[in-house]
């Protein structure tokens, strides 16, 4: 059994894989609580398929969990977890002014997006923060755009604008918002897509204009449907991103 970890900024997810890299199924819990991966652990411990975990592997832009995380697999597991970008490298050249401030994130999605399509592709991630980024034909990271995720936006509204309600955004048949909170969903959810579809759009010319454009995230499944770009969501590309990096590079070592 392998554990990927991908430590977000809202959430962390654990991808469980088989012995042949097979993807089996994702927890999450939320980074604020940590925790909470005690009971998580209580309730899957006597699973069969997590009864022997050999390997663990772990992704974060959030470096202040990763002792926390680390000591746990430690403790339950008995193994030193290998962590991307300190304990291997993401194989994929990064054509961008400052490579080594690049998101692991990113990257891992990025060559994994590759690795699925090998040629041109866009990478939408929408979660926190929607991240859009370009890979040239070759497997190259070009860069791309980050902005904020529907509910950082909603949360903004709310905290600077006093008489806005702190809504959750979701499509509307209706374009025209006949209450203040409807129109700010309107706002909000179609203005995230109106852009969206902007940067891929942007990003697939900037390739060369034929580009596969996969998405990701936990906001994909809800946005995915209104953008006709997309040609398909992958919940678990950023976990299987980590598996294969980590396959790839000890490849590099033989």
């Amino acid at each position: 059994m392998i554990i990927c970890a991908d430590i977000g900024n809202t959430n962390i997810d654990f991808g469980f894989f088989d012995d042949e890299d097979r993807f089996l199924f994702k927890e999450r819990i939320p980074t604020s609580r940590i925790e909470e991966i005690l009971s998580l652990w209580k309730r899957l411990k006597g699973s069969k398929v997590v009864s022997s975990v050999e390997l663990v592997l772990m992704a974060s832009v959030r470096p202040k969990i990763d002792a926390s995380l680390a000591s746990f697999v430690k403790k339950v597991f008995r193994i030193e977890p290998k962590r991307a970008g300190r304990d291997f490298a993401i194989p994929i050249r990064a054509r961008v002014q400052q490579p080594a401030k690049v998101g692991i994130d990113r990257l891992i999605n990025a060559w994994e997006a590759h690795r699925r399509t090998r040629g041109a592709t866009v990478v939408a991630s929408f979660g926190t923060a929607i991240v859009i980024d370009a890979v040239s034909a070759k497997g190259e990271f070009l860069g791309g755009s980050i902005g904020p995720g529907l509910h950082i936006q909603a949360a903004a509204l709310h905290e600077k604008c006093a008489q806005l309600p702190l809504v959750d955004p979701a499509p509307c048949a209706d374009p025209v918002g006949r209450s203040t909170g409807h129109a700010m969903s309107v706002g909000l959810f179609h203005g995230t897509v109106g852009a969206a579809r902007h940067i891929i759009r942007q990003l697939s010319d900037a390739v060369g204009g034929s580009a596969r454009v996969l998405a990701t995230g936990g906001d994909a499944p809800l946005l995915a449907p209104h953008l006709p770009e997309i040609h398909e969501v992958v919940p678990e590309l950023t976990l299987a991103g980590l598996l294969h990096a980590w396959r790839a590079a000890e490849r590099n070592k033989a």
